[in-house]
């Protein structure tokens, strides 16, 4: 029996910049590049966001190989829930939530890892002033 690769993430992030995490563009286009860094093929990408009123926003951002879901509570320390789906052996999971945790402010995240064929992990770690980087 061949291995499966790639796997799931399930990653909360916390005290986000608000006028990031209240903007579906915003919410989109942070979503549409951490899908294609999970591997998807440029043009194959399809999202969906949801705006909620007064506040909040789900999205859906799908391919063929990679996936990233994501549903906001503004109104609970400006935080959001993260779904992220891959296929490929060759991405980076880690470096794609870092690279969200950046674009959304985020101080704080916490992530568990659902890999194909068996290992979890649980992590929680405080981000830095030093590793924030604009996206």
């Amino acid at each position: 029996m061949t291995a499966i690769s790639g796997g799931r993430w399930v990653a909360e992030i916390y005290g986000c910049n608000l006028e990031v995490l209240e903007n579906p563009k915003l919410v989109e286009v942070a979503l549409k590049d951490a899908v294609l860094k999970l591997g998807a093929p440029p043009g194959s990408v399809q999202a969906t966001v949801y705006k909620f009123y007064p506040q909040g926003l789900s999205a859906a951002i799908l391919s063929p190989v990679a996936a990233v879901m994501m549903h906001t509570w503004p109104e609970d320390d400006a935080s959001a829930a993260l779904d992220l789906y891959f296929y490929k052996t060759e991405v980076d999971p880690e470096s794609v939530l870092r690279g969200l945790a950046r674009a959304f402010g985020a101080r704080e995240e916490s992530a568990f890892r659902f890999w194909r064929g068996g290992e979890h992990e649980i992590k929680r770690r405080t981000q830095s002033n030093s590793s924030r980087l604009d996206s």
